[in-house]
């Protein structure tokens, strides 16, 4: 009897400290800003450009990305910049990942080993947030189709 009942009691408290540990995803009270810039080829701001911000895309065989679910719609001021608030995650937390997901027919263009490479959607991470929990994109260049 005294065993099962010690067994109990461990599992009782083994439970408890995963479930205390392992649940924390989002740090209480604390946001994080991601800010940008979109330009085109030119360099010219683009104005009230729709980027959607999610944490799940669908990458479909023959189909462009698609949002599986949408944290944020919004869209470009006439400087052509961005800024979303989002809850901090930890650092252990299982995804860190967000991405900029384009709706015009445009796409972003970057540089990948000296060559221009195109794509639907940008992807960041939360791990280039500084002590304020700004998180600064930069620049980033998108061409018409």
């Amino acid at each position: 009897m005294r065993k099962i009942c010690s067994q109990g009691v461990t599992f009782l408290l083994l439970v408890l400290l995963l479930s205390l540990g392992a649940c924390q995803e989002f740090i209480h009270n604390s946001f994080d800003t991601f800010t940008g810039r979109i330009v085109d080829k030119e360099g010219n701001p683009v104005v009230g450009l729709e980027l959607i911000v999610t944490q799940d895309l669908d990458f479909g065989v023959a189909q462009a990305p698609v949002a599986k679910s949408i944290i944020y719609k919004v869209k470009t001021t006439i400087r052509g910049e961005f800024r979303v608030v989002v809850p901090s995650r930890t650092d252990i937390s299982f995804n860190t990942k967000y991405f900029l997901l384009l709706t015009a027919p445009v796409q972003f263009e970057m540089e990948d080993d000296g060559m221009s490479v195109l794509y639907r959607y940008y992807s960041f991470s939360t791990a280039g947030r500084d002590t304020e929990g700004m998180i600064d994109l930069g620049t980033l260049k998108i061409v018409r189709e």
